[in-house]
């Protein structure tokens, strides 16, 4: 097979992959988003500075930026992410749950309050009573697949 024959065939899948890599999540028209900031002024206390720079380590970076939402109590499952992500309460309340040695800790978070999630860590989010709308700003290896897998929760909790 020719060089250029390989070359074409190289490219083919990488568009197509690109393609289904980015029609994988569902992206909102930003026509539809009234324009200003989403969050300001918001407080994520102790930020590893060594997350972000592994993060941006190769100088190629995919940034996801979701709107999440969850109802008076609901929980999401335990959850890890090949990056970290920075997790913003807009609304409402959430507790956010990771284990580390042998103990579950849970933080309350409240409007403007936030948290580092770093690389791997198996975490998961609560709604408080009210709900919560929340924005998750995710830092990950440039395609590294989805960014997040439904995790084990860790011992302890």
């Amino acid at each position: 097979m020719s060089l250029k024959r390989v070359a074409l065939i190289v490219g083919v899948v990488a568009v197509c992959g690109t393609g289904v890599a980015v029609a994988a999540h569902q992206q909102v028209d930003p026509a539809t988003v009234p324009t200003g900031f989403l969050t300001a002024h918001s407080a994520i206390n102790n930020v590893p500075a060594s997350v972000i720079a592994d993060a941006l380590e190769s100088g190629k970076t995919d940034v996801f930026i979701e709107h999440g939402r969850l109802a008076a109590r609901e929980a999401r499952g335990f959850r890890t992410s090949p990056g970290p992500v920075f997790v913003i309460v807009q609304k409402g309340s959430l507790s956010y749950r990771d284990a580390a040695r042998g103990q579950c800790r849970s933080k309350g978070l409240v409007p403007n309050q936030g948290v580092t999630v770093p690389t791997g860590r198996a975490h998961q989010l609560v709604a408080g009573g009210a709900g919560a709308d929340f924005y998750a700003v995710y830092l990950l290896p440039r395609r590294t697949g989805p960014h997040f897998k439904e995790a084990t929760p860790p011992p302890g909790c």
